[in-house]
């Protein structure tokens, strides 16, 4: 017959001690570390920026191999790492990666770099004289050859241009057939739209103007634009107009 337990038998298992002074130097080394992983993705960021002008890829995969570095680097700065396990290697692998992607994206864009190529959209040309200020036909500059018309002289160049920081030079050549090139100046223009059928319309922002005179009937036009980090993007085309 089974003995009958009394309240006052000691239990089979008794709660260990809890390690006070053991776990408050796990917690702050895990502080230290997650401050230093921070610090080291700073690092990390700094690397992989320098490497993007050589190879993009290999600016990627050096950022992670900065960041496979915490492990030999933790304890040469004092953070003592025997205790620590997978998990907390894997949180702090997690906190470096997002760390140093959002630092590294950070100095890829404006004001610490910019890798952007300006754009150049938008291109139409209209039949012009001076003086006039009805709607343009503005004909697309990849289209048929149009017809000057019996009044107009001028040929009227409107494209727009723009950049995520801002333009610091603006070429529009001009080569008529079987002549010698030239240069010509474009303007900023804003306001109401002066081509035919967007008239109810106003210029986005960074639209220009160049007109040049008309001289024979085929035209190549070339437009390139150079931002102030020296990125330049350029287009060309070839326009006919007739008499």
């Amino acid at each position: 017959m089974a003995r009958r337990k009394r309240k006052d038998d000691e239990p089979d298992w008794v709660a260990p001690d809890f390690d006070e002074v053991g776990y408050m130097r796990r917690e702050l080394e895990g502080a230290r570390a997650a401050v230093a992983t921070i610090g080291w993705a700073v690092i990390g960021a700094l690397v992989a920026f320098a490497l993007y002008s050589v190879l993009p890829v290999l600016a990627f995969f050096a950022g992670i191999a900065v960041g496979a570095g915490m492990y030999f680097v933790f304890p040469l700065i004092g953070i003592k790492t025997d205790a620590f396990k997978r998990r907390d290697w894997i949180g702090h692998g997690f906190t470096y990666f997002f760390s140093w992607l959002a630092f590294w994206i950070i100095l890829l864009n404006p004001p610490f770099s910019d890798h952007t190529d300006p754009t150049i959209q938008g291109i139409s040309i209209s039949p012009f004289h001076a003086g006039y200020t009805g709607p343009l036909l503005c004909h697309d500059a990849t289209s048929t050859p149009f017809s000057m018309g019996a009044a107009n002289n001028s040929l009227y160049l409107l494209f727009r241009a723009s950049d995520n920081v801002g333009l610091r030079i603006i070429h529009v050549t001009v080569a008529p057939n079987a002549q010698i090139p030239y240069n010509v100046t474009p303007n900023l223009v804003t306001g109401p739209n002066q081509c035919l059928g967007h008239r109810q319309e106003t210029y986005l922002g960074g639209t220009y103007n160049a007109t040049f005179p008309w001289t024979t009937s085929d035209y190549d036009i070339s437009i390139v634009a150079v931002d102030t980090s020296g990125r330049q993007a350029g287009l060309a085309f070839h326009a006919v107009a007739t008499p």
